[in-house]
């Protein structure tokens, strides 16, 4: 078996890593460069680039696996050529195709709204150049190859491509479903952890799976996010404390967070709960992602992953101005949520941050995308409440060491990353 890491040895995110034997290659992720990661790239240049890397080292049978849904591990699959399979979890394909189906909507309402309107023909372009690009990855993710995310105490069944076994196990990221690979082949055996962490609610079967699976390794594949910073990451419950706390001492509380992050949201209606308001949204995708949670996890989770937010309307507006309220929200809202906030006396209002903050903090980051900073800045009571969705140093440490493989290659990490 041969390894080939085309993207994601010295930058986070963007990792495309190849797998090949004499017959076979499979490919762990096609991810899209992360702003102020790796070279910026166009769409041609993203094609050209997957273009090239299957020019090269042609195999009788390809396939390309996903270990889960951000975009800077599925960012590039709709480049990859046709006949070509793709595979990801079944969790990872209903979640993506929640977040297109929203976006065509949107985009949809935009088009008739901006005809009807004669608003500004840019608008107007912009808006069919969203629902064109949802289109496209709706059609393709109907085509997609998934497995389903194995029941507890089960093991989890193997795909064949070629002379290549893949074996997916859940693990805990920051975004539902994600998933690490067993790749067998020519009397070896990789293990490919993808995104991960020990620190989140779903964290805790990490080492028991490792201890059971990933036995006789001969190349350990670990991302190294936070390899450069020192300090451990604090634990979901701990996020979920601190919210609470804070929560009690101002009236009205938004929380700025990602809606396809299953288990801070979990944090979130946690500690609204002990700071007895009510939990609203409003957002279609934040109801959607979190009808589709609750569908999937409530029961295994003993109602730990069951949302039951109220859908905020301006016929709510005056109980929930009497009562108080927690609203999570995320940026697209920034205009409906700085109108909500001309309405309520700011010494009583708090932005819970709780999100990376390089996204308000690093130039390169508000350069590409200046909502975050913009959110933040709407609010005159702002804490940052955030724990990162990948392993601390300790943790990877720790991987290492169970798994104890004779090699080990460390990626999605900055250049001057070292173990």
């Amino acid at each position: 078996m041969n390894i080939k890491i085309h993207r994601g040895l010295d930058q986070i995110g963007g990792c495309i890593t190849e797998i090949s034997t004499e017959t076979t290659r499979v490919f762990i992720d096609f991810g899209q460069n992360l702003p102020g990661n790796g070279e910026p790239t166009t769409p041609d240049e993203d094609k050209e680039l997957v273009e090239r890397i299957f020019a090269q080292n042609k195999k009788e049978h390809e396939a390309v696996f996903y270990t889960h849904g951000h975009e800077d591990h599925v960012g590039l699959m709709e480049y990859i050529p046709d006949g070509v399979p793709q595979y990801m979890s079944n969790g990872t394909k209903d979640l993506l195709s929640i977040k297109y189906e929203v976006l065509y909507e949107g985009a949809n309402l935009k088009v008739t709204d901006t005809l009807i309107k004669e608003f500004d023909q840019q608008e107007h372009s912009d808006a069919l150049c969203r629902r064109t690009y949802a289109e496209q990855r709706l059609k393709l993710l109907g085509e997609v190859n998934v497995w389903q995310k194995t029941l507890p105490h089960k093991s989890p069944a193997s795909i064949v491509i070629g002379d290549i076994k893949i074996t997916p196990f859940f693990n805990c990221h920051s975004i539902y479903d994600s998933h690490m690979f067993l790749i067998e082949a020519d009397g070896k055996r990789i293990w490919h952890t993808g995104d991960y962490r020990e620190h989140g609610y779903m964290g805790k079967g990490l080492f028991p799976t490792l201890e059971k699976y990933a036995t006789d390794i001969d190349v350990l594949i670990t991302e190294g996010t936070m390899l450069n910073q020192d300090g451990k990451c604090i634990h979901e419950h701990e996020v979920s404390s601190r919210m609470a706390s804070v929560m009690q001492t101002y009236k009205y509380v938004f929380v700025l967070a990602s809606a396809t992050d299953i288990e801070r949201l979990a944090s979130i209606k946690e500690a609204a709960k002990k700071a007895r308001k009510p939990l609203c949204i409003w957002s279609l995708f934040l109801r959607r992602t979190m009808e589709f949670f609750t569908v999937r996890e409530s029961k295994k989770s003993n109602g730990l992953f069951e949302f039951k937010p109220l859908c905020y309307s301006e016929r709510l507006y005056g109980k929930l101005k009497r009562r108080g309220f927690v609203m999570v929200a995320g940026t697209s809202q920034i205009e409906r949520i700085r109108d909500l906030l001309g309405t309520l006396p700011q010494e009583e209002t708090l932005l819970i941050y709780s999100s990376w903050d390089g996204y308000y903090k690093i130039p390169e980051q508000v350069n590409v995308n200046p909502q975050y900073k913009e959110f933040r800045e709407m609010f005159h009571n702002v804490m940052d409440i955030h724990t990162s969705g990948h392993a601390d140093r300790q943790t990877i440490e720790r991987v290492i060491k169970c798994v104890t493989p004779k090699e080990v290659i460390c990626i999605h990490k900055e250049a001057d990353a070292h173990l």
